[in-house]
């Protein structure tokens, strides 16, 4: 005799329940499978094969954490760095002084041949006054050595060698090498020269648009005013 359409198997279950439970089983074998074919791939691994790059590696890593502690070394009480002879990473652990800057003071030190004078770290880009202040207490500026031969041409506040540049009469490329002054203002003293007469004292500078007090006392020592 036909069982009929809807009626309940030996388990309880309708026709469509029967489908409904096949195709839920059929799906779940097929994502076991593909899971299964996923997980066995063959992964590449995930250093080379070829371990002889290691011998160079490993200790290029060993460097640069080295370095990167000592850069990150606190200065201890009284600890005083010469800009002259210490290198970038020790200038880095300077207050204020990242590795980038102490890069910058590094080649300002090897451009000028030695640094005779704290202030002459005003000529590195990103050092300013308040940086200057900040690190003055822990820096130790020694003489250069007998046989160093320096360039003829210094700027270096409080140096009595120091050749310093005729305000009046300077052209816009020796008012360039001064501290803090660029070509644009050059121009504008220059202009405010021509048109004003020459500089009695170097506060007459203010006078000059982009020129303030913080400016003027960079240039003491560096400018010679009638």
């Amino acid at each position: 005799m036909d069982v009929p359409r809807n009626q309940d198997d030996a388990w309880g279950m309708t026709a469509e329940e029967r489908r409904a439970l096949l195709v839920g089983v059929g799906i779940l074998v097929l994502v076991s499978l593909i899971r299964f074919g996923w997980e066995s791939r063959p992964l590449p691994p995930l250093l080379p094969q070829d371990t002889s790059a290691y011998e160079t590696l490993i200790p290029q890593v060993e460097v640069a954490v080295t370095e990167a502690a000592r850069r990150a070394t606190p200065l201890a009480p009284g600890e005083r760095i010469d800009p002259n002879r210490a290198d970038a990473i020790e200038l880095a652990r300077l207050p204020g002084v990242g590795p980038a800057m102490a890069d910058r003071i590094v080649e300002a030190r090897e451009a000028r041949g030695w640094l005779l004078t704290m202030d002459e770290l005003l000529e590195v880009p990103g050092i300013g006054p308040a940086t200057l202040e900040r690190i003055r207490p822990h820096l130790q500026i020694t003489p250069p050595p007998a046989d160093l031969r320096l360039p003829v041409r210094r700027l270096g506040a409080g140096d009595p060698t120091t050749e310093r540049i005729p305000l009046n009469r300077a052209s816009a490329a020796q008012l360039e090498s001064l501290p803090g002054i660029g070509p644009a203002l050059a121009m504008r003293i220059l202009d405010d020269r021509m048109q004003n007469g020459p500089y009695a004292t170097l506060a007459d500078l203010t006078r000059v648009t982009g020129v303030g007090q913080a400016l003027v006392s960079r240039l003491e020592g560096r400018v010679e005013v009638p």
